[in-house]
């Protein structure tokens, strides 16, 4: 949080292209009440308190405010704020006080490994693939409820309801779980897996023929697409 800058009218401003990629130079603002101080900032003597949102990864949102020793309270947003990561510049000199340290900073938080990046075919296919799995499992409830109901109301009549080598009768229900998984590997062809697969040797095919296209060919780099 922003308590003190040697700009006279308490603004300091800041580059974070190291955050969000923009180089833009942007502003922040000593919070009220100490921008009206002409001397510096002493951290070992604030005594002022400080109430904050839980850490998070947002880095257009800060949320608090600031308790003077006189009780008066000053509210807080992003615009008092200084990121870990980005670069003061046009200002000679600045003070704060950390309110977010370690893995709990928003540039931490933002941290997480690169992204996995999904074409809009493969997110189309997942859901399709989603879609034909529900499909597959209704049909296959359908015709396990479906055999339960017939053996139960024909379970008397032995050409449906063929006994065990031992005479012993399986009851509808258990019939209707055996014929659940029956039909689970009847209809399993219903979920394309070979989808999946075709998909990456178009792939291949397509990198193959982009890397041989001439048009893509750069003759001062002497180098095809990549």
């Amino acid at each position: 949080v922003l308590l003190f800058s040697t700009d006279p009218d308490g603004i300091c401003h800041i580059e974070t292209s190291g955050l969000d990629g923009e180089s833009n130079l942007k502003q922040r603002q000593v919070v009220r009440g100490y921008a009206e101080q002409d001397s510096e900032v002493d951290p070992e003597k604030f005594s002022s308190k400080i109430e904050c949102e839980s850490p998070n990864n947002d880095l257009n949102r800060f949320r608090g405010y600031l308790e003077h020793s006189n009780k008066e309270r000053v509210g807080l947003s992003k615009e008092n704020l200084l990121l870990r990561g980005c670069t003061i510049r046009n200002t000679e000199a600045v003070a704060g006080i950390v309110v977010y340290a370690g893995h709990e900073t928003k540039a931490m938080l933002n941290n997480s490994g690169p992204r996995y990046k999904r074409s809009k075919l493969e997110r189309r296919a997942n859901t399709d693939v989603l879609w034909c799995v529900l499909l597959l499992v209704v049909m296959c409830l359908t015709g396990a409820l479906g055999h339960g109901i017939w053996l139960s109301r024909y379970e008397n009549i032995m050409f449906f309801n063929i006994p065990e080598p031992d005479g012993h009768v399986i009851s509808p229900v258990l019939a209707g779980f055996y014929m659940f998984w029956t039909m689970i590997i009847l209809l399993q062809v219903l979920i394309p897996i070979s989808l999946y697969v075709s998909i990456e040797i178009v792939k291949l095919g397509q990198i193959y023929f982009i890397q041989s296209d001439v048009d893509f060919y750069n003759e001062k780099m002497d180098s095809t697409v990549q």
